[in-house]
């Protein structure tokens, strides 16, 4: 069995696509962490006082929060008017300041509350606010289940098979013995692909992921008896055949990763088209909700 080793399986540091994915995910991370500690530094300093919502820094963060909540419209509004000569930018970049905003606003209106309830309309707003970013990080979830990463385009089913039916090839090539391609593997395959119907898409919601990780292990544990084995692997050294092992361990983890993609989304569009449904009346809510308590803080 030979080991391939080429680039198709261990990507290039040099890759500009690798290195963009890695500062995109740098970025990220150290954007969450620093909204996390905004967080906690609000919430530990909110009995000091230190921000007044009717003047001063409070009531300007007041002003910006609303600001960012009321240019979230921005993003939708790009969609359907991609022609449209004032929205400057691609729509795939309003989705990108859209995130950031949906988190932003909010953590500037909660600096501007100082972290505490306070009247009744002022209450009201708050809720409103919290309904809506818990169901942008809902809706969050779901895209990135029918989507091939968070700002990437959006899956196909044709395209899962066909990736499905290359990793079956590869797999063959591999040379893994019938006890793990057609007693673990097809059968497991064969079992996730019958769930049909919401039962089936439920079921798979729930299970599949516990269920193709312990498929991962217990196959691990076969593939790396089968790498030490000296019936397998004939004429590969120590080192090939531990390159083989993870090599392999990656490929069928790639494959299980692709069976859970094309099980769940028919589940997953479904789920976010019902989604849509309920976001927009939500964040209808919250711009009413908005208005009155400004008018309401104006004018009594």
């Amino acid at each position: 069995m030979r080991v391939d080793d080429s680039s198709s399986d261990i990507e290039s540091i040099d890759n500009p696509s690798a290195i963009k994915r890695f500062r995109l995910f740098t970025v990220r991370k150290a954007f969450t962490l620093t909204v996390f500690a905004l967080l906690i530094v609000g919430w530990r300093l909110r009995s000091e006082y230190l921000i007044s919502a009717e003047y001063g820094l409070g009531y300007a963060l007041g002003i910006v929060g609303a600001s960012l909540m009321l240019l979230l419209l921005i993003y939708p509004l790009r969609k359907r008017l991609n022609r449209n000569p004032w929205l400057v930018f691609s729509t795939k970049t309003w989705f990108k300041m859209h995130m950031v905003m949906g988190i932003l606003g909010p953590l500037a209106i909660l600096y501007h509350c100082n972290f505490a309830l306070g009247s009744t309309n002022s209450n009201i707003t708050l809720a409103a606010m919290g309904l809506m970013v818990g169901s942008g990080l809902v809706g969050r979830f779901i895209y990135s289940r029918i989507h091939y990463s968070l700002y990437g385009k959006k899956m196909v089913i044709s395209q899962l098979f066909a990736d499905r039916q290359k990793m079956h090839d590869q797999l063959d090539a591999d040379g893994l013995p019938d006890d793990i391609l057609l007693n673990n593997l097809y059968v497991f395959e064969k079992k996730v692909l019958a769930r049909r119907g919401v039962l089936g898409n439920l079921t798979n919601f729930f299970v599949l992921r516990i269920t193709s990780w312990w498929t991962l292990i217990s196959l691990t544990k076969k593939l790396k008896k089968m790498a030490k084995s000296p019936n397998y692997l004939q004429g590969l050294n120590r080192n090939q055949r531990r390159e083989y092992f993870y090599v392999t361990r990656a490929h069928i983890q790639s494959y299980l990763i692709t069976l859970r993609k094309i099980a769940g989304l028919s589940f997953y569009e479904r789920l976010f088209s019902m989604w849509h449904m309920l976001h927009l009346p939500i964040f209808v809510m919250l711009i009413i909700t908005a208005v009155a308590h400004v008018y309401a803080v104006h004018v009594y």
